[in-house]
């Protein structure tokens, strides 16, 4: 029996969704496959628990990776510059990696295992976690994986482009993250004690491109005086977790107003709740932006750096939505104009999320991802032949609904 191990090896949970998937269907569907799924927090374990109970009648076993007592003394300090424990993880379950046949990830430091003996040979896999299109995401450590999983075919042409893509190493099985959306079925809470307009700002961590620096304080005082509007601000996890590299810092008062709603790291900044319980997305590079557009509507993006965008693949996203150099007069306006505006952006989005995200009829991406993974590993194997048992046992909806919104006390 071959032995896959899935990684999770961050703080947050938020890759989990855009493989676990992929391991649960390949536990249900290949029963010659033996599945394990590795975490190095509680917090990444606990929700591929939660996904798990999802996929009834798999097979997956649990592992709670080792962190030495040691680094995790000190990690509270090194984590607000540095993710070392990274690191830490793999060199101290060396013998855990080399007692698989494939490792699959949707990180990229796990390359770092072929540096180590015994492992030079193991399979690698990779699934990306996100959509977005930032430079950041396009990396020559890609190289050292085996086979990739993409969502769509942006991520073909842009890799191809860029010399990362090898033939016949890789898949578009699509967004299996949406499978999951779909099955969890979140609540959306209501957050605010009034009917007005909802925004979302999803500044990314990646302080080359992100808005925080040069406008974040700006746009939440911006909030603060502007009543009629609420705000949802959820950066990128990572963001406030890194908060000395990041320069990530929130006065208080915002954390006390009405109108807006802070969350910097919890499930919720993760599982699409924000994204849909808002009406108007405020953003820069992060690709949640994508997630957003399950359901177009109006997308605003703040260019800080003031770049030269157009024809820059690294901002394809901005094209779906009004990009603006400026809080005042800027932001003012776009937000005053923003739902009259927004039909001239409405075919630019439906076009950018069929070429981000592949769709099929009939398959989950996590079914389609579990087949190209046991269908890649034979062929490295030998053409070892694999049995197949059930696959998604019940067939659920092939699209995702938006949530209604809950009435009732403000959380």
């Amino acid at each position: 029996m071959l032995r896959i191990g899935f990684l999770f090896n961050h703080y947050f949970p938020h890759q989990v969704p855009h493989a676990a998937p992929y391991a649960f269907e390949l536990s249900r569907g290949y029963p010659d496959i033996d599945v394990v799924v590795a975490c190095s927090s509680r917090q990444e374990m606990d929700l591929v628990e939660a996904i798990g109970a999802l996929y009834p009648g798999h097979r997956c076993t649990f592992k709670m990776l080792m962190v030495p007592w040691y680094y995790r003394m000190i990690d509270p300090v090194v984590s607000k510059w540095s993710f070392m424990r990274k690191q830490i993880v793999l060199w101290h379950n060396l013998d855990f990696f080399r007692g698989l046949n494939a490792l699959v990830s949707p990180e990229v430091n796990c390359a770092d295992l072929r540096k180590e003996r015994g492992l030079e040979n193991l399979t690698m896999i990779r699934t990306r976690h996100g959509a977005g299109d930032r430079d950041g995401v396009f990396d020559d450590r890609l190289l050292a994986f085996d086979f990739m999983l993409l969502p769509g075919q942006k991520y073909v042409d842009r890799l191809n482009d860029q010399g990362l893509l090898r033939k016949d190493c890789f898949a578009v099985p699509g967004y299996p993250k949406f499978d999951v959306v779909m099955g969890l079925k979140r609540k959306i809470p209501r957050l605010f004690a009034n009917d007005n307009p909802i925004v979302v700002y999803n500044p990314h961590f990646d302080q080359s491109q992100s808005s925080w620096g040069p406008m974040g304080l700006q746009v939440l005082e911006f909030f603060f005086q502007h009543r009629e509007f609420n705000l949802i601000f959820a950066p990128h996890v990572v963001l406030f977790k890194r908060s000395l590299r990041h320069g990530a810092f929130l006065p208080g008062k915002y954390r006390r107003t009405p109108n807006i709603h802070v969350d910097t790291g919890s499930a919720a900044s993760i599982d699409m709740t924000y994204l849909l319980a808002a009406d108007i997305y405020l953003g820069d590079v992060s690709s949640q932006v994508y997630e957003f557009l399950l359901e177009p509507r109006p997308c605003l993006f703040l260019n800080g750096h003031h770049v030269a965008w157009r024809g820059n693949p690294s901002y394809y996203h901005w094209r779906m939505g009004q990009v603006v150099d400026n809080i005042e007069p800027g932001l003012s306006q776009a937000l005053g104009q923003v739902f009259t505006t927004h039909q001239r952006y409405l075919e630019k989005q439906r076009e950018a999320l069929a070429y981000t995200f592949h769709t099929e009829a009939g398959s989950t991406a996590a079914e389609r991802g579990a087949k190209t993974i046991a269908d890649f590993v034979s062929r490295k194997a030998g053409g070892y032949p694999f049995r197949t048992g059930r696959s998604f046992q019940e067939k659920t909806e092939r699209t995702v609904s938006r949530p209604m919104r809950q009435s009732g006390s403000v959380g």
